[in-house]
């Protein structure tokens, strides 16, 4: 089951779980540094199982860089799910629910921004949506322009435009080796790929900056359902 949270009703307690279910997949990722990225996000949206352990959970930012005439900005921070449940669509699921509410609510262009620093992250582009950037067949000339201005405002010298990538003077958290493994071990998957050719370093936490549109148009079937019930609950 899931539930999103606004981060400053989450517990300390709530937020040792997550952090501990960081950990278990990611290195380099001190309470300190956790605790100080959490900070800066607006709300949480968590995975539980059926006896309330936490699974899952993604964090979110509106209009991280401010606002911008274009539309509004949602970006996925932190995100990680237990392999105990890889496969289930909940998280996604209740994601897409509160994108489609803020876009009916605000009546202006929703645009998605997410830095992957795993496969697995970036795997969710072509599962939610037709087009997205960066994009192996297509270039979507605005979103990467949109992609470039919001991630430099956010990481500064950290973003690096050319390659497309965040890196910073030290990793904010990377894969462990056997999960990085499994990244190389996959790429007969040309989506998996892709991302390797985009994002060589990932396994020492450099992040590939990646924009979607949330329309009807672009967003596939499961996505596309769950984006349409937040959006006719808040309508």
């Amino acid at each position: 089951m899931s539930s999103i949270r606004s981060v400053d009703s989450i517990t300390t307690r709530e937020a040792e779980a997550m952090h501990a279910l960081m950990t278990r997949h990611y290195e380099a990722v001190p309470r300190a540094r956790f605790d100080a990225d959490l900070a800066e996000k607006d709300e949480v949206v968590m995975l539980h199982d059926d006896v309330g352990a936490l699974r899952g959970f993604t964090t979110l930012a509106w209009n991280p860089a401010g606002e911008l005439p274009e539309g509004d900005i949602l970006f996925s921070g932190d995100t990680i799910i237990d392999e105990s449940c890889w496969g289930t669509q909940e998280l996604v699921r209740a994601f897409c629910q509160r994108a489609g509410a803020w876009r009916a609510t605000s009546g202006r262009r929703l645009f998605w921004l997410l830095i992957s620093k795993g496969h697995r992250t970036y795997l969710y582009l072509p599962l939610f949506a037709r087009r997205f950037h960066p994009h192996p067949e297509h270039v979507e000339q605005e979103w990467q322009d949109i992609a470039a201005r919001v991630a430099e405002t956010m990481f500064g010298d950290s973003w690096q435009e050319r390659e497309g990538v965040v890196r910073f003077a030290e990793s904010h958290g990377h894969l462990r080796g056997d999960l990085a493994d499994d990244t190389r071990g996959k790429q007969d998957n040309p989506w998996v790929r892709f991302f390797l050719e985009r994002n060589p370093r990932y396994d020492q936490g450099e992040e590939l900056v990646c924009l979607t549109e949330m329309t009807d148009e672009n967003l596939r079937r499961g996505a596309l359902a769950a984006f349409r019930e937040g959006f006719e609950s808040a309508s």
